[in-house]
């Protein structure tokens, strides 16, 4: 029997209350994971480092797509607020092209351009009588910075300048190459505007401090193999070289980086969110039923009341699909909604169920031979298995993990895994090429 309207409308509402959007402070569709699991909270930790500094401080935030990184930082900012801190965001790819390397001049440009802005959004009105862009400006102006084929008058206009930072190369070079001799005064200059603010917040504000959140950095990349290698070492360039020219005076500034950073810069200090754990680090992978019960009640704060048992019609059946999710956020939304799509009655028949987890499987097993080998080998030890700490090793691992095929752990210690869904796969292909090998 086909659906009827009324229960195509039930699953509308599903579907759309299980977009993979992050969730702002207060939604019911929340799920306090670390608390319900025990674990330590990223979000209060750092919020506690914060409080802990005086004046300003330096973090670096991080976590592989679908961990819900976009999630924890909105709370990490009511969190801030209602200890009367006043914090303002900005998002790095509104003012970054992530297919274009980043180099120490423009972060420092841009990282005083996008605090203006996000400051202007919040307050209405540039305090200082000027934004940063014009003080910018006329900074390039008084000191006769040549560009050639543009005209600085033209840049008056705030929309241009931001622009041409962003997706104009030539432009961008010339800026890099302009203020790399001049690199400790434009330092200077970026400083005296932050503290210049810091001013002017505090005699309109009673605060507890200024927070700067600079989110969605980790997604630079390029967009072939050759600008990818050449965007992560200028990444890597600003984290090693550079790192104390993002501490800003009477700012705490949080930066949200790539979680590769950890191979490119070791000893760098930085949280990365994890997946849930569902199983042990073991030999057998003994199942870790915690992290299954919160990854269920996810799905189950998707639903209205009673839509749960409505849809399913009892957990078993939903464990289903939190069992094939490896852990991940954005994987379990994704089952979720595929499941929706597919559902021809309620509750939802087993084979739907199976045929969503067929559906996110495929997706998985295109892979090379090379990479079959290199994800048996982190499923047997646990461990990235880096052949070198190269940008092109660097960033197929990373992309291994940002597609999910490699899950980041934390029980205790951090750890990798294959995703559960392709452990067999992989595991066959290692077994074949062995035997290959073995002789006669």
């Amino acid at each position: 029997m086909p659906l009827t309207p009324e229960e195509l409308n039930f699953l509308q509402v599903v579907f759309q209350n299980s977009q993979d959007k992050p969730l702002e402070p207060g939604d019911p569709r929340y799920e306090p994971l670390y608390e319900k699991l025990g674990e330590r909270d990223p979000v209060q930790q750092l919020a506690r480092a914060i409080r802990f500094c005086p004046s300003d401080s330096r973090h670096l935030f991080s976590g592989y797509r679908g961990t819900g990184k976009s999630t924890e930082l909105l709370r990490l900012k009511r969190v801030l607020e209602q200890q009367k801190y006043l914090v303002y965001y900005a998002n790095a790819l509104d003012y970054l092209n992530p297919a274009l390397p980043v180099d120490i001049t423009d972060m420092m440009i841009l990282l005083a351009g996008a605090f203006s802005d996000s400051v202007k959004e919040a307050e209405g009105v540039d305090l200082l009588g000027e934004s940063y862009w014009t003080r910018f400006v006329h900074y390039l102006t008084t000191t006769k910075v040549e560009l050639k084929g543009f005209d600085l008058s033209l840049l008056k206009d705030h929309a241009a300048l931001k622009v041409s930072l962003k997706d104009v190369p030539s432009f961008r070079q010339q800026i890099q190459e302009a203020m790399s001799v001049r690199l400790s005064e434009l330092q200077a200059q970026v400083r005296k505007f932050f503290e210049d603010s810091r001013k002017a917040l505090d005699a309109r504000h009673e605060n507890s401090g200024i927070v700067f959140l600079f989110d969605n950095f980790e997604q630079l990349r390029g967009n072939a193999l050759s600008e990818e290698q050449e965007v992560i070492a200028s990444v890597e360039k600003i984290f090693s070289q550079h790192l104390d020219r993002l501490s800003i005076p009477y700012i705490h500034m949080v930066y949200t980086v790539p979680p590769w950073l950890r191979f490119a810069v070791p000893g760098m200090a930085m949280d990365i969110l994890p997946s849930i754990v569902q199983w042990e680090n073991d030999a057998a992978r003994s199942p870790k039923t915690p992290g299954d019960a919160c990854l269920l009640d996810v799905v189950r704060k998707r639903f209205p009341t009673g839509g749960f048992e409505r849809f399913f019609g009892s957990d078993e059946a939903a464990l289903q699909l939190v069992k094939s999710c490896g852990g991940n956020l954005r994987d379990l939304l994704r089952l979720l909604r595929d499941t929706i799509l597919v559902a021809g009655s309620l509750p939802v028949a087993r084979d739907a169920i199976q045929s969503s987890i067929a559906k996110l499987r495929s997706g998985f097993l295109v892979m090379s031979t090379e990479d079959a080998l290199w994800l048996a080998r982190i499923g047997e030890s646990r461990k990235p298995e880096l052949p070198d700490q190269t940008s092109k090793n660097i960033f197929r691992f990373t992309l291994f993990v940002d597609t999910h095929l490699v899950l980041f752990l934390r029980n205790g210690d951090d750890w990798y895994d294959v995703h559960p869904l392709i452990r067999e796969h992989v595991e066959q292909i290692a077994k074949r090429e062995a035997e290959k090998g073995s002789p006669a």
